[in-house]
């Protein structure tokens, strides 16, 4: 599991390549938009897929940017498989926690839909193992806030489970993708 100092630290750069003049993009979303995109074209991350994405008014400078893009692929490519999705402390209210988890999802497949398209390719071109988790991270995406909040020992449990299936759903998306020749044309 990542150290809570380098989360502490993501969540920095993040708050900082998030401070646009607009605001309103959270750390989970802009963190699972970053990994979407990766996951999508390992190769080359394209920050102007990112800014086309989120739009320029919702990132500060690129002096800001780059260091959290930089730190999030580190921390994704990691041998040590230390990847967690930037999410809401564990001392945040469940409902937030979810709130996060659903952000950081939205992002993430906002993020390889923008992946896709500098590769010429879509989401139906992925292989079936992958859209299969795209679908499961579909669902995930739509929870809203305004689930009853449950705070015992089961929903705690569910959410911790849900994190683990969405962190070890991105690096088998990304397993997939890059083991696999995609056709664009399909």
């Amino acid at each position: 599991m990542a150290t809570q100092s380098a989360v502490n630290d993501l969540t920095l750069l993040a708050m900082n390549a998030a401070a646009g003049p607009v605001g309103g993009l959270s750390a989970s979303e802009l963190h699972g938009a970053v990994i979407g995109i990766a996951v999508a074209d390992l190769e080359s991350f394209s920050l102007h897929a990112l800014v086309q994405l989120l739009g320029a008014e919702a990132l500060s400078s690129e002096d800001d940017v780059e260091p959290f893009v930089r730190e999030s692929l580190d921390q994704l490519l990691a041998e040590d498989m230390t990847f967690m999705p930037l999410l809401p402390d564990d001392d945040e209210s469940l409902g937030d926690q979810l709130e996060g988890l659903a952000s950081w999802t939205a992002g993430f497949l906002a993020g390889v839909v923008a992946g896709l398209s500098v590769v010429d390719s879509n989401m139906a071109a992925l292989p079936e193992e992958a859209q299969e988790i795209v679908r499961d991270f579909s669902a995930i995406a739509q929870v809203g806030a305004d689930l009853e909040e449950d705070e015992d020992n089961d929903a705690e449990n569910d959410l911790a489970e849900l994190q683990e299936f969405v962190k070890v759903g991105t690096l088998l998306i990304m397993s997939v993708l890059n083991d696999a020749s995609i056709d664009p044309s399909e």
